[in-house]
C-alpha cells in the first residue's frame, strides 16, 4: 500500500510530536520533582545549621551570663555566709541584687528567674522560692563527691501552667571546693519562639525541636512543649543529620533533621510537598492543554495543503521571508535528492554561511568592546590619581603650628584622623566602596576642617549604618566636593568657612547626595557650562580625550567622569543651585549594589 505524502507527514508528526512529548513530559515532571526535593532538602539543611547556629549562639550566651556570678566577690562571700547570720544575708542579697540582678536580669525579657541555692536554708531568687521536688534535687546535686559544673541544660519545666528551658551551674570557692551552690537559670520560650517561627521555605512549614530522650523542647502547639514525642517521630533520628519522606499523596511531606553538638537537641523542620509542587502540577497541566491545543491546530492544518512542487517553493520563499525579518536559525529540509532538495541544501549552507559571518562580526565587536573597557579603566585609575590631596599638606603644617603655638592640645586627635585619612586615600585596592564608608571618611576629614575654621558649622543627615552599606559608590567620591566648596565658595571671597552640610536620601533612579555650602557660589555662566558637560558626557564620549577646558573646579569634572566610567548614565554630578546664597551639588549614585 502506497501512502501519500500527506499521510505519510500525518503519521510521522504523530510519531515524534506526541508520543515524544509524552515520554519527555513524564520525564521533565519526574526529574522535575526530584530537583524540587533535592533543593528543599538542601535549602531546609542550610536553615536548619543556620536556626542550630543561633540556638547554639543562644545557649553559649547564657553560659557566658552566669561568668560575673562566678566572679563577683559578693557571690563568693554569699558561699562562705554561715545560715545563721542573717543580717550578713540581707546586706548580700541586697548587695546581689543590685549589682548582678539589675543588669543580667531586669534587661533581659527572655529570662523568667534566677535562683541561687548554697543550701535549704540559704537561697536568693528573683521571684518566690519554694523547696519543692525540683529544687531538693538540685541541692542533691550539690552533696554528690564530684559535681559537674559544667553551664547543664537540664530540659523543660513547668513553673505553674508557665514552660521554662532550666540550665544550671554548681559555683564554689576554688580555695575552699566545699562551700558550693547552684545557680539555676529559667529561661522564658519567647527566645525560641522568635527563632523558630521564622523557620519556613517559601512561606510554609513547621519546626520542633526535640532533646536526646524525646521530650518536645518547642513546638508551634504550646500543649506538646514537655511531653514526650511519639516514637515515630524522632526514633533514630538523634545525633543525626539529614532528611526523610513520610505520608503518601496529598500528605507526603519531607521532614529534616539536624542535632546540635552543644545542646544534643534534634532541629526537626517539616514541609508539605504539595506546596512546593503546587506550581509544577500547574505548570504541567498547562502544557498538556496547550501542546494538545497546537497539535490539534497542526494536524487540521495539515488536513487542508497538499505538498507538491509549488508548495515547495512556496516553503522556501517563506524561509527566506524569516531570514529577511532576522532570524537566521531557519533551515531548509533536506530529503529529496531532486532540484528541490538541491534548493534547499543549497539554503541551508547559503544560512551557515549568514551565520558563521554575523559570528566572525561579533566576535570582532566583542574584541572593540573590551579595549574601550580596558581604556575605561586605564581613565578610572587616571582620574583617581588626579584627587586633590593639597588638604592634607595643609592639615600637616596646621598640626605642626599648633604643636608650636598650643602644645599637645589639638595634636592627638588630628594626627589619629590624619592616620585615617591616609590609610583610607591610598588603599588603592578597593576603587569601589560602601557609602558608609565614604560618609565615616568624609567625616574625618571635617573633623580636621573644624580646626582649621573654629566658625564651621557641619552637618550630615543620611540614612542608617545598615542602609548606606548596601550602597555602592567611588571612593573619594565626596571629598573634592566638600574641599570645592571650602576653596571656591568661601576662601575665593575671603569669607571664613562657616557652613558646610550633606544630605542623603532614596529616589526613584537610585540614592542622592547633596553637598551644600553658603559661600558666594559661582557665576552662572560656569554653573551652566559645568552642567552642560555633566549632561554632555554620555558613555560614547567617556573614552575620547576630553579634559576639561574650564579654570579650577576640574575635581567636579573628575568626579563626576569616574562615577560615568563606573556606573554610566544617569549616575553623576548635577549643579541644582550656586548664587550669592551657596551652592547645592547633587550626586546620584545606584541604590544598592544589584543595580550596578
Amino acid at each position: 500500500m502506497r501512502f501519500s505524502l500527506k499521510r505519510k507527514l500525518t503519521i510521522i508528526i504523530i510519531i515524534s510530536l506526541f508520543l515524544p512529548f509524552m515520554l519527555l513530559g513524564y520525564l521533565w515532571y519526574s526529574r522535575t520533582a526530584k530537583t524540587i526535593e533535592d533543593n528543599a532538602a538542601y535549602y531546609s539543611r542550610l536553615l536548619l545549621e543556620q536556626t542550630n547556629n543561633y540556638i547554639n549562639s543562644y545557649m553559649s550566651d547564657m553560659d557566658r551570663l552566669t561568668v560575673p556570678f562566678l566572679l563577683n566577690p559578693s557571690i563568693q562571700d554569699f558561699l562562705h555566709l554561715k545560715p545563721d547570720d542573717y543580717l550578713g544575708q540581707y546586706d548580700l542579697q541586697k548587695r546581689i541584687r543590685s549589682e548582678l540582678y539589675r543588669n543580667l536580669y531586669s534587661s533581659r525579657n527572655d529570662i523568667y528567674k534566677f535562683t541561687l541555692i548554697m543550701n535549704e536554708n540559704l537561697h536568693l531568687s528573683t521571684q518566690e522560692y519554694a523547696l519543692d521536688t525540683r529544687h531538693q534535687r538540685y541541692l542533691d546535686m550539690l552533696n554528690l563527691k564530684d559535681p559537674t559544673t559544667d553551664f547543664t541544660i537540664e530540659g523543660v519545666n513547668r513553673i505553674g501552667t508557665i514552660p521554662v528551658i532550666t540550665a544550671y551551674k554548681i559555683i564554689y570557692d576554688p580555695l575552699q571546693p566545699s562551700s558550693r551552690g547552684i545557680l539555676i537559670v529559667d529561661l522564658k520560650l519567647n527566645k525560641f519562639a522568635e527563632i523558630l517561627s521564622g523557620l519556613k521555605l517559601e512561606n510554609v512549614g513547621q519546626a520542633y525541636l526535640v532533646n536526646n530522650l524525646g521530650q518536645y523542647i518547642y513546638h508551634p502547639d504550646n500543649e506538646l512543649i514537655g511531653t514526650i514525642a511519639d516514637k515515630a517521630i524522632w526514633s533514630g533520628v538523634e545525633g543525626k543529620e539529614g532528611y526523610r519522606m513520610q505520608g503518601s499523596g496529598q500528605e507526603r511531606s519531607m521532614v529534616s533533621y539536624r542535632t546540635s553538638d552543644l545542646t544534643n537537641w534534634t532541629l526537626m523542620f517539616e514541609v508539605p510537598m504539595k506546596h512546593l509542587t503546587a506550581d509544577l502540577v500547574k505548570l504541567r497541566t498547562t502544557a498538556f492543554v496547550i501542546f494538545f491545543c497546537i497539535a490539534v491546530v497542526v494536524l487540521l492544518l495539515l488536513g487542508s495543503f497538499t505538498y507538491h512542487l509549488i508548495k515547495s517553493l512556496s516553503l522556501i520563499q517563506k524561509l527566506m521571508k524569516r531570514a529577511e525579518s532576522g532570524n537566521l536559525d531557519v533551515r531548509a529540509p533536506v530529503k529529496a535528492k531532486d532540484e528541490i532538495g538541491i534548493l534547499y541544501r543549497s539554503f541551508n549552507t547559503m544560512m551557515d554561511e549568514y551565520r558563521r559571518l554575523i559570528h566572525v562580526e561579533h566576535t570582532s565587536q566583542l574584541k572593540a568592546k573590551e579595549m574601550q573597557v580596558r581604556h575605561k579603566e586605564s581613565m578610572l585609575i587616571a582620574l583617581q590619581s588626579q584627587i586633590n590631596p593639597h588638604f592634607l599638606y595643609n592639615t600637616l603644617g596646621m598640626i605642626h603650628s599648633f604643636a608650636i603655638l598650643a602644645g599637645v592640645q589639638p595634636i592627638s586627635k588630628m594626627v589619629a584622623n590624619l592616620a585615617d585619612i591616609f590609610r583610607y586615600s591610598m588603599d588603592s585596592d578597593n576603587q569601589i566602596v560602601s557609602l558608609w564608608n565614604e560618609i565615616r571618611y568624609i567625616r574625618t576629614y571635617l573633623e580636621i576642617q573644624n580646626e582649621r575654621f573654629e566658625e564651621l558649622r557641619t552637618e550630615i543627615d543620611v540614612d542608617r549604618e545598615a542602609r548606606l552599606k548596601e550602597i555602592p559608590c567611588v571612593k573619594l567620591m565626596l571629598q573634592p566636593l566638600v574641599e570645592n566648596a571650602l576653596i571656591h565658595g568661601y576662601q575665593d571671597y575671603d569669607l571664613r568657612p562657616d557652613y558646610v552640610g550633606i544630605e542623603g536620601g532614596a529616589t526613584a533612579d537610585g540614592y542622592e547626595i547633596r553637598v551644600i555650602d553658603k559661600g558666594r557660589g559661582m557665576p552662572p555662566e560656569v554653573s551652566d557650562r559645568f552642567n552642560l558637560l555633566f549632561q554632555g558626557l554620555t558613555d560614547n564620549k567617556l573614552v575620547e580625550d576630553d579634559q576639561l577646558a574650564i579654570t579650577g573646579s576640574i575635581g567636579l569634572y573628575n568626579v563626576h567622569k569616574r562615577l560615568r566610567l563606573v556606573y554610566g548614565e544617569p549616575y553623576g554630578l548635577w549643579i541644582e543651585k550656586s548664587d550669592a546664597g551657596g551652592t547645592v551639588i547633587r550626586v546620584l549614585v545606584p541604590g544598592d549594589n544589584k543595580a550596578v
